[in-house]
């Protein structure tokens, strides 16, 4: 009971439990899951505990994971504890999601681990990681390069969900434990196979290492890792502060950072601002890499005013001049209205955006920039077809207000319009005339000049 005691000051370090939690216990069936099951059915009065036996069956070793499954279920009965179970065939998801095996494997289970709670309306998930899988996440995140936050290794609690109480428990105690009180448990024969980088380091490397350069090497690296954490803690503390500040704006399709402010701060700080940015924005971090977030800040540091840079997920991050903006991958979506007569009322869906038109009589007070969703021009000048379409290679308009004709390319860059949603920005013509790019500006042959007999007022919302 000296483990179980142990296993118990883990969790009261960490907060990980509260008085009448409901808990979902993720069991493979393997030592560790086992270990913490009967560790938490030991501490459920001193907790007041509410146990649910999850069990996950991955569809990668056939008849072997059937065979777990049942084991699992027959153990939560013996335990008169409620079990849940689901099967769900990650080949397939690698497959169409373009993952390796252990992450389709991984995003899996927290799905069906979240599905879970929310099904029996609990407040943790409960997982078996202990003290050497923590020694091998470091290890294993220091030979991929990972920075700082990455060696900070498995955390004992995140998202005030998932929780770890073993995290503080060497491999040999819980399994010496099991031995001892002859409690069952099974293999997954996967783990003897050097396939994944983690069982070379598991099988491997850690045994060189603690029996050729340092026995107690699975205590310094887990030392390294809370070292680490700690300051971690305190920067993330310093990055909540300041991203109120250097986010200028978020929205449902994207985030937008200042440049400016972000340039003011010291580089590994903005490392951390960017990994916040892409986080709140994207809602995780899968698939990011460090590496990522250095060609961002390569890109933020290099000439020219508008760049961009694609990341993992469909994820586009642009610098725009003193914005770094954060979005999504857009399909390029054209579109082509054409009326014979002047239309009431036009949806362009493409774009999510309506035009309405309106034949006014001339006034001597009329307002003429009162918004710049609404344009007032010179009824005499229509030509028909009238036209609505996206921007084209070679356009060109005359802006009020010039002499001669510019490129519309040209215009937008000079308005620095960035490349991105160029094409987003709806065209008025009338017949081939470029009449008004749409919220910005009229051409100098439309506008309103002295009195007109009557007006035509177009406004996009």
């Amino acid at each position: 009971m000296m483990l179980i005691s142990k296993v118990r000051r883990t969790i009261e370090k960490y907060s990980m439990l509260e008085q009448g939690d409901k808990v979902v216990v993720g069991v493979s069936g393997g030592p560790d899951s086992v270990f913490l099951l009967h560790t938490l059915k030991e501490l459920r009065e001193d907790f007041n505990l509410t146990l649910i036996v999850a069990h996950l069956d991955h569809c990668i070793r056939g008849v072997e994971s059937k065979m777990e499954c049942r084991f699992v279920e027959d153990m939560a009965n013996r335990l008169h504890l409620p079990f849940e179970a689901k099967s769900v065939d990650v080949p397939a998801l690698k497959k169409s999601e373009g993952a390796s095996t252990q992450q389709a494997a991984r995003d899996a289970r927290y799905e069906f681990f979240m599905d879970t709670l929310k099904k029996f309306n609990a407040q943790k998930v409960a997982l078996g990681h202990n003290a050497d899988d923590q020694a091998e996440t470091v290890l294993m995140r220091l030979i991929r390069g990972a920075g700082n936050k990455g060696l900070c290794g498995i955390p004992p609690i995140r998202d005030g969900i998932f929780i770890r109480p073993l995290i503080e428990t060497r491999r040999s105690e819980i399994e010496g434990f099991l031995r001892e009180n002859r409690i069952e448990s099974v293999i997954d024969s996967s783990n003897r196979e050097n396939v994944y980088l983690r069982n070379k380091v598991r099988n491997n490397l850690m045994p060189i290492l603690m029996k050729e350069y340092n026995p107690g090497i699975v205590q310094n690296l887990i030392h390294t890792s809370e070292i680490l954490r700690k300051e971690d803690e305190f920067l993330e503390k310093l990055v909540l502060e300041l991203f109120p500040r250097i986010c200028v704006s978020r929205g449902k399709g994207s985030l937008t950072l200042n440049i400016l402010y972000l340039k003011d701060l010291e580089g590994a700080m903005q490392v951390r601002v960017l990994r916040k940015a892409v986080e709140s924005f994207s809602g995780d971090l899968k698939r990011i890499s460090f590496k990522h977030l250095e060609s961002v800040m390569k890109m933020l540091s290099g000439e020219g005013a508008n760049k961009s840079l694609n990341l993992p997920r469909g994820i586009i991050v642009e610098k725009r001049y003193t914005e770094l903006i954060i979005r999504r991958e857009i399909k390029e979506t054209l579109f082509y209205y054409s009326f014979s007569e002047i239309p009431h009322c036009v949806r362009l869906k493409e774009i999510g955006k309506e035009v309405d038109f309106k034949v006014i009589p001339q006034k001597k007070h009329l307002n003429l920039n009162v918004d710049p969703n609404v344009a007032f021009m010179d009824y005499g000048q229509i030509k028909f077809p009238i036209v609505m379409r996206n921007f084209r290679e070679g356009d060109r308009f005359q802006p009020m207000g010039m002499e001669g004709t510019k490129k519309l390319k040209d215009f937008f860059i000079d308005n620095k319009i960035p490349k991105s949603i160029r094409r987003e920005i709806p065209l008025l013509l009338f017949d081939n005339l470029i009449a008004w790019v749409m919220g910005i500006r009229i051409d100098n042959r439309v506008m309103v000049r002295e009195c007109p007999a009557e007006i035509l007022q177009v406004r996009i919302f």
